[in-house]
């Protein structure tokens, strides 16, 4: 029912700001309590959520929408309500749906006017923010809607020492300093990866291991060595100090390797998740369940780098997580992701992670497949995007022959072939807990099988041409494509060639001349 799907959707978002420490009209303790804005005239009109942060002098209106259509024009619902936020004397105006997927014209027109966005993916991300981190998750929902307060033009001066690393080539700047929790907890995030939504997708933080990091800090004498290591934003100023010549006595003081390292203040501004974490994310938001007292005079050594390219601060996050711990594989790809076409024309990997990311938008893949370290699907990123699609557009693979090295035009072909897939195979397709079709052994096989068409046709493939061979599998295959009998005999790297095998001699029984 509607009416469930809307109240659903919003106690999902009253619960998020609640956690995040905003007062709430209505709540997820009191659903029935209504908001209302005054207009002129005495009028009022009700919306779905007024958050508030009073002692920071923030006020956000939400309109959550659980339905596929607007019963109005998206340009009314923009003007309507932004005419609430000026009655209301709001921060600003978060449009939020779990059903509707929003037209990119429609977005751009509402966020040059001040709007922000939450779809799926952001509820499901700021859900377990808030789980996670609890108040403190409010300073990066306050970044991500793009509200500033008065606490945010202060300034942080420290005292650091500047150096670089002996690589003539380097412009890297690095800079040793000590800050609070507090200051810490409030400017940083962990490294961002927005590609086409903002400030939605990053590596979640593990819940258990903060619970005993908070523990272990609130002893008497604790430490917490190694360093915590950010990116410094462009806005953060470094002046050079003059390097002591004596000691307090007036003793001379001699510096070996003097000319590696200056004495400088960096100052720091105090805006919401504007420094990113590379490494030591845990450390550091262990803190959120700390006392108050401890978050702020707790002393945390930090290494800021600064004038680091995107792409190297990606590496050097992956560098150091996966070299000290293992971590996740589907996160590492997704680390990689570029829109850069031309980057992907030169890097079969890079082309085969833009490929799986593209199909993740759009049917029939649309948000079924994980590209985080995070969510139950089935199909993962680096399984998808791994040897068997890059085996097709390889140099010398058959999709790049029989078509343009271009994701746009590998994205329209997979799209056509898993598109008559899963209406040949609907109850597999839709029930992967149950069969093998819609799992990353069975895309892998599919993919196999996609090679194998190429080669037995040895041109472009046509709707026709894939439907007959698809429906001569499905009438030659014996038994059925249940997981839990299959598995056994489709174990490791052998069993998904083994899978492809029986799948081409299906075929066969219909098409004897349709090879491997």
């Amino acid at each position: 029912m509607p009416t469930d799907k809307g109240s659903a959707l919003n106690q999902r978002v009253w619960t998020i700001f609640e956690k995040a420490g905003f007062q709430t009209k209505p709540n997820s303790a009191n659903p029935t309590e209504e908001a209302f804005v005054e207009l002129s005239a005495g009028k009022k009109r009700k919306v779905d959520l007024l958050a508030e942060l009073p002692g920071l002098g923030v006020k956000i209106i939400g309109e959550n929408k659980s339905r596929s259509r607007l019963d109005k024009s998206f340009t009314a619902y923009v003007h309507d309500l932004l005419e609430l936020q000026k009655a209301a004397d709001a921060n600003t105006v978060l449009f939020v749906s779990d059903d509707k997927d929003f037209d990119p014209e429609d977005k751009q027109y509402a966020v040059e006017r001040g709007f922000s966005f939450w779809e799926d993916e952001e509820l499901d991300y700021y859900e377990a923010l808030v789980d996670t981190l609890g108040q403190d998750a409010k300073y990066e929902i306050l970044r991500s809607l793009n509200v500033t307060t008065q606490e945010q033009i202060q300034i942080h001066n420290v005292l650091a020492l500047h150096f670089h690393q002996p690589f003539s080539s380097s412009s890297n700047d690095l800079y040793v300093f000590t800050a609070s929790p507090k200051m810490l907890l409030q400017t940083c995030v962990v490294l961002r990866k927005a590609a086409g939504k903002k400030d939605t997708y990053q590596r979640m933080v593990n819940k258990s291991r903060l619970n005993k990091i908070a523990k272990f800090v609130g002893q008497s004498d604790a430490i917490l060595p190694p360093n915590i290591v950010v990116h410094l934003s462009e806005k953060i100023n470094s002046i050079d100090l003059p390097i002591p010549e004596q000691d307090k006595s007036g003793k001379k003081i001699t510096l070996s390797q003097r000319n590696n390292y200056d004495l400088v203040l960096l100052q720091i501004p105090m805006e919401y998740a504007s420094m990113e974490i590379i490494d030591g994310q845990h450390r550091l938001f262990g803190f959120t369940n700390t006392e108050p007292a401890t978050k702020e005079y707790f002393n945390l050594v930090v290494l800021g780098l600064a004038n680091m390219h995107p792409k190297k601060r990606t590496e050097t996050f992956v560098a150091i997580n996966d070299n000290a711990r293992r971590m996740d594989p589907n996160l590492v790809a997704y680390l990689k992701l570029t829109n850069d076409e031309g980057e992907c024309q030169k890097d079969n990997d890079l082309m085969a992670i833009k490929i799986v990311f593209e199909l993740n938008q759009v049917t029939p893949f649309k948000k079924k497949i994980r590209l985080l370290d995070r969510g139950n699907e089935k199909i993962t990123l680096k399984n998808f995007a791994g040897a068997d699609l890059k085996t097709l557009i390889s140099e010398k693979g058959l999709l790049r022959k029989h078509y343009s090295h271009h994701s746009s035009k590998y994205i329209t072909v997979l799209r056509m072939y898993f598109s008559i897939l899963k209406s040949i195979f609907p109850n597999e397709w839709n029930d992967p807990s149950k069969y093998i079709v819609f799992t990353n052994r069975g895309i892998s096989a599919f993919l196999k099988l996609l090679r194998s068409m190429l080669k037995t046709e040895e041109k472009p493939l046509t709707r026709q041409v894939m439907t007959k061979y698809l429906k001569a599998l499905a009438k030659g295959w014996d038994g059925g494509w249940e997981t839990s009998s299959l598995q056994s005999s489709y174990v490791g790297t052998q069993g998904r060639n083994d899978f492809h095998r029986d799948m081409i001699k299906a075929i066969q029984k219909k098409y004897p001349k349709f090879v491997q």
